[in-house]
């Protein structure tokens, strides 16, 4: 942790936030203990699971991404630079996407529109999120990469870290996502709670490190004063 997060501050938001994660997901262990063989069938208790749209562990999530929007805004702000609108825009496209279920709204429309078919026990769909989701990594990245490319040493020491994060974030939210879909059906719920409960966890710790990243420009600007 000491690698990604060193202000301490922003070690106790991310434990504040882990917990809340933590929380959720043990709620949700405990939901599905309780609707065993029912299949969630009590509506008031599907808001806590992790993987249930617009419940509150997603609602959470959003605020995280909307957070982190917010405190890049802040960093570009105060450095007067546009470089870190290049991440502003990975996070404005996160937050968008998964209120707004972009890439499978999208992905649906792609897969019937260019013929995909289904292969691999991934359905044809499936391809059609992950030509959406590539083509946009691949504008948003580029982007960051340009912005690396003119960036200074703390730019680019924060945007390898912050790649890092987000590598983590896309072996749960991809590589899961799709191992999850191909998986028999009776480990569905487990992989359900893997993909999306690892998604908080590594969401919080990117958080608290754009979190600490305000810290240290907010003392830096700071000390500039005095």
């Amino acid at each position: 942790m000491k690698f990604i997060i060193s202000n301490s501050w922003a070690v106790k938001l991310f434990w504040l936030l882990f917990l809340t994660d933590l929380g959720f997901i043990t709620i949700h262990i405990l939901v599905s203990i309780v609707s065993l063989g029912k299949q969630y069938t009590i509506p008031d208790l599907q808001l806590y699971l992790v993987e249930k749209d617009r419940g509150f562990p997603e609602f959470f999530q959003y605020m995280k991404q909307y957070w982190c929007l917010l405190l890049l805004g802040f960093i570009a702000f105060k450095q007067r630079s546009w470089l870190y609108a290049s991440w502003m825009l990975l996070f404005f496209y996160l937050l968008a996407d998964d209120a707004l279920s972009i890439h499978e709204k999208l992905g649906a429309f792609l897969s019937e529109a260019l013929g995909f078919v289904s292969m691999f026990r991934l359905r044809s769909v499936d391809f059609g999120e992950l030509l959406v989701s590539g083509v946009a990594g691949a504008i948003l990245f580029s982007c960051i990469g340009l912005a690396y490319r003119f960036g200074d040493r703390s730019f680019r020491q924060a945007s390898k870290k912050l790649l890092i994060l987000f590598l983590a974030l896309a072996v749960f939210g991809v590589v899961i996502d799709m191992v999850h879909i191909m998986a028999p059906k009776r480990l569905d719920r487990f992989f359900g709670l893997l993909e999306d409960g690892g998604e908080m966890i590594v969401m919080s710790a990117i958080t608290a490190f754009i979190f600490a990243l305000s810290e240290k420009v907010r003392s830096s600007a700071t000390l500039i004063k005095t």
